[in-house]
């Protein structure tokens, strides 16, 4: 009982995080029932994380590189 709650909880927050994303304009309609459209921001938000994630990746590439040598 307690994995199937556990199931169903993850399942709703899914469908709550999917409904957030989606643009009501997609379906010609400007209700809240079809979405918040925050697909808009989350594209943003990925955007600005490239450049700090291929910094981080250079990083890690340089710290196996160079702990790699040592042996």
């Amino acid at each position: 009982m307690n994995n199937i709650l556990k199931i169903l909880i993850g399942l709703i927050v899914l469908l709550i995080g999917i409904w957030t994303m989606i643009d009501p304009a997609w379906f010609g309609q400007t209700s809240m029932i079809y979405g918040l459209g925050w697909w808009s921001y989350t594209w943003d938000i990925i955007r600005g994380a490239i450049g700090p994630m291929l910094i981080l990746i250079g990083i890690i590439v340089i710290w196996i590189t160079y702990e790699e040598s040592k042996v």
